[in-house]
């Protein structure tokens, strides 16, 4: 199967995410759009200011990395820049 090289780069932009997530004690990890940023190596899409883009919606990419990782999206606030994750019941 042949995948266009900026399909796979989109599709493998949040596994550093979901690797740091991975690898965090506790069960709360607030972080800054900046942090995360840094992360993913790109600046985030304008939409990922808006908290419609922070769902736990599996079926986006950007979902599933946190979704895959343990991880849900407890809260995002908006006017500070940050997101609460929590790690998900097992």
């Amino acid at each position: 199967m042949n995948v266009h090289p900026a399909r796979e780069r989109r599709s493998l932009k949040y596994i550093r995410l979901a690797a740091f997530l991975a690898g965090q004690d506790g069960d709360r990890i607030e972080m800054s759009l900046d942090e995360i940023q840094d992360l993913v190596g790109e600046t985030l899409p304008p939409g990922s200011r808006f908290p419609s883009w922070w769902r736990n919606d599996a079926r986006k990419m950007h979902a599933r990395a946190w979704l895959t990782a343990g991880w849900t999206v407890e809260e995002f606030l908006a006017g500070e820049g940050r997101v609460v994750f929590a790690r998900s019941a097992s």
